[in-house]
Formats: C-alpha cells, sequence, structure tokens
C-alpha cells in the first residue's frame, strides 16, 4: 500500500499500520471514529476526545516539543502528524530514525471532506473513511441551504494579548466562506491586529473561540463595542470526523454569549 501525504511525500507500507501515534488531536478522535481505536499507541496531551483514550494510552507531550524518545520507545509504525500544528524538526527527527511520518496540511473544507477518505484508507478503513466523506459532504450541503449568518463580515480571533485572528489561507477562514460569512483580514495567516483595526475595516462581528485561547465572557468587553460571540472552536477548527457534528451546531445557532 502506498499513501502520499500533504507534502507530496509516498511512504510504503507492507501491511497495515498497527502501532500509530497520532500528534493531531482531531485526527485522533477521527481514527477512534474510523474504526482504528485499537490501533493507537501514543497521542498528545491535547487528544481529548474520546476523553478515555488519554487514559487509556501513552502521553508523548503537546503536539509541539513532542517527547521524541516517547514516541521511540514505543516503536510505531506511523506517526500522524500536520504541517502547521507540528514541529518540522520533530517530524524530521522521527523520520531519520526511520519512522514513516504521514503530513496532513489542511487549509480548505474540500481538503478536509477528501482527507476523511485519505485517512481511512491509510488505517486500513477505507469504506468507513469513504462513508464518512460522503456523509460530510451531503450533511454540509444540506445544512448550508438553511443557514444565513449574521452579521456578515467577521474576524475570528485565535489569540489574545496580542490579538491575533484567522487570515487568509487559515482552514477557519474557509470553513466561514463555505458558511457564508466574510472573513476579516485577508492578508496573512494569522496576522496581528487591534480592534482599531477591525473597526476601520468595518467588520461587523467577533468571533471568540473556545482554543486555542480560552475566551470567556468576560474577554466581549475587550472588542470595543464591536458586537462579539464567544463560540466552540472545535466547530471552526477541527477537520476529521468532528465536521459531522458541524451542521448540527450552526443550524442550532449555538454561538454562546450572545452579543
Amino acid at each position: 500500500m502506498v499513501s502520499v501525504d500533504d507534502r507530496g511525500i509516498p511512504l510504503s507500507f507492507d501491511a497495515v499500520p498497527q502501532r500509530i501515534v497520532s500528534l493531531v488531536p482531531s485526527l485522533t478522535e477521527t481514527l477512534v471514529d474510523l474504526g482504528a481505536e485499537s490501533q493507537i499507541v501514543g497521542l498528545t496531551k491535547f487528544c481529548i476526545h474520546p476523553d478515555h483514550l488519554r487514559r487509556e494510552r501513552t502521553r508523548i507531550g503537546g503536539t509541539k516539543g513532542v517527547n521524541l524518545g516517547a514516541i521511540m520507545d514505543l516503536r510505531p509504525d506511523l506517526v500522524i502528524a500536520n504541517l502547521e500544528e507540528n514541529d518540522a524538526q520533530d517530524v524530521m527527527a522521527l523520520e531519520i530514525a526511520g519512522i514513516p511520518c504521514w503530513v496532513c496540511d489542511v487549509r480548505s473544507v474540500e481538503r478536509a471532506f477528501q482527507l476523511l477518505s485519505d485517512l481511512g484508507a491509510l488505517v486500513g478503513c477505507a469504506e468507513a473513511g469513504q462513508r464518512m466523506t460522503t456523509e460530510a459532504r451531503t450533511q454540509w450541503a444540506e445544512a448550508r441551504t438553511q443557514f444565513e449568518p449574521v452579521p456578515k463580515k467577521v474576524a475570528y480571533a485565535v489569540w489574545r494579548s496580542p490579538w491575533m485572528w484567522a487570515g487568509s489561507d487559515a482552514y477557519i477562514q474557509d470553513v466561514l466562506r463555505w458558511w457564508g460569512w466574510t472573513p476579516w483580514p485577508e492578508d496573512t495567516r494569522y496576522p496581528e491586529y487591534d480592534m482599531a483595526a477591525l473597526k476601520a475595516a468595518q467588520v461587523a462581528g467577533v468571533m471568540l473561540p473556545s482554543e486555542p485561547f480560552p475566551f470567556k465572557v468576560e474577554h466581549q468587553s475587550e472588542c470595543a463595542g464591536l458586537p462579539s460571540r464567544l463560540v466552540d472552536g472545535e466547530m471552526f477548527s477541527w477537520y476529521g470526523s468532528r465536521m459531522l457534528r458541524v451542521p448540527a451546531y450552526m443550524l442550532a445557532g449555538n454561538f454562546g454569549g450572545g452579543e
């Protein structure tokens, strides 16, 4: 079996990988939902879904600065990583040690749909992966016909002090566009802008997600009078099987915190 990752690097396997270390929280959950839970031997401390897994498997640190020794001790036949979430030097060190690393780079909703099939095929769950891709495409398309975002022009925060935003070429922005929002800014991937810049750009609303910075109700007062909403960050930034929960979340109008 040969699988080409998003770096364009082909990985060849004589058999389905049976000892997998996942460095991507959303894909750890996806592996379980695909039916490959028994193949997972290691994960990060941020792999919180499903909750029981991090108590039953070896935790190898965070998504950045992972414990390379702990990973190597697990003797994995596959490490799943992400170009943005994980350090390239860590991935390189694992590959030099002879451990195959499958690295994804998800920047669009379309790539996220296809990733479900690709990951399923990689871990011996091709049928489940294809089914999940079809379900995600169908559910998102059907829900989009019923969804009208208000306000339209929004800025999605990813950090505070300094304020940082989901910019161009980020998966989050493509999710926003897919559901009908007009995301701002459109320059770099995660630029820094203060609230005065948002007002000058005529941004109509601010989204404050639960991750990576854990925004709370008290942070809404820092938005300089701009309407703001607390949102579930996983619904906007987690590609993988969590995408199947997004349509219901959007249609429920479940944006906690109010304006």
